[in-house]
């Protein structure tokens, strides 16, 4: 196993009428990554993929539960673990020093990790060619490039200490859509030679990445099933919804939308937070329910609790 979270919650206090109350970006959550899989997590604005993301490369700790790294507590490890996990932000703007040129950034990961140094420039030539930075833009500013050359220069960055790991946090949601088509092509090729964990609220991109997909939404995770029989038959009512709601490939295509509403109690963690849109909700979806095992699928449905 090469990721495992086990009951991992996140939770910060948010001052209520003079009273302080937890509010939990995400609660209870266990997912497993095998060595050469791609996951993606999958879920709206708001769910929590950022928040575990960045709970992964050690950009935050969890409250509860535990973060495991091939067998290994993630917060007991040293600056080997650097090594082994990179993460591609949503903006490169914020991710990259605009006063760096493209080889000056990609290489930087280098010499923090006392990479000697005639052997820099092999690792930085391979990793700018692998993300596809055109030679002529190497020794430009980063402040030069346009959005989608810097995510390019962003992920040879994460790619320069041949990490085990690469997390990638909406890296297409800030691009336009002809250049996002390019850098998701880019990830589909990485997927066959690293484990990447890819975070996004688009379904097809998600589908077209991940190999299993984790459902997120408002903190909690609601499904985990293998990409293929998701988008053939998700087992959440969340998921029929999302499917149900995919943004239509023509004008002609478009359907009535059904509007979402949110459910469960942000604060106390209780409740399935889809109950206020769920054609199924009843009344002991007030309760979040156990996880449910079918043929190597976990669903977290009162649907499917005897």
């Amino acid at each position: 196993m090469l990721l495992e979270l086990k009951d991992v919650s996140v939770a910060f206090s948010s001052n209520l009428l003079f009273r302080k109350k937890k509010f939990y970006a995400l609660r209870d959550i266990n997912l497993q990554l095998e060595e050469g899989e791609s996951l993606t997590l999958l879920g709206e604005s708001g769910s929590g993929k950022t928040t575990l993301g960045r709970l992964i490369v050690r950009l935050l700790k969890p409250s509860e539960g535990k973060v495991l790294y091939r067998g290994r507590d993630i917060y007991r490890l040293g600056r080997e673990y650097t090594k082994e996990v990179s993460m591609v932000f949503q903006d490169p703007r914020g991710s990259l020093n605009p006063r760096y040129t493209v080889w000056e950034a990609a290489e930087e990961p280098l010499i923090v990790h006392k990479f000697p140094k005639n052997l820099r420039r092999g690792r930085v030539e391979n990793a700018l060619l692998s993300a596809g930075v055109e030679r002529n833009l190497w020794f430009r500013r980063t402040s030069e490039l346009s959005g989608g050359q810097r995510q390019r220069v962003a992920i040879a960055r994460a790619l320069v200490l041949n990490p085990s790991l690469i997390v990638a946090d909406e890296p297409t949601s800030a691009l336009d859509l002809s250049i996002a088509y390019g850098i998701l092509k880019l990830f589909e090729k990485l997927r066959e030679e690293k484990s990447i964990l890819f975070i996004t609220h688009d379904v097809r991109m998600g589908l077209r990445v991940g190999d299993r997909i984790a459902l997120l939404l408002r903190g909690r995770l609601l499904e985990f099933s293998p990409s293929e029989e998701f988008a053939k038959n998700p087992l959440h009512p969340y998921g029929k919804y999302l499917l149900d709601n995919l943004p239509a490939k023509s004008p002609f295509e478009r359907g009535k939308k059904i509007p979402y509403e949110g459910g469960g109690d942000i604060f106390s963690g209780e409740g399935c937070p889809f109950i206020g849109t769920c054609p199924y909700g009843e009344r002991r979806c007030q309760k979040f329910p156990p996880a449910v095992e079918i043929e190597g699928r976990m669903v977290y449905c009162w649907l499917y609790v005897d």
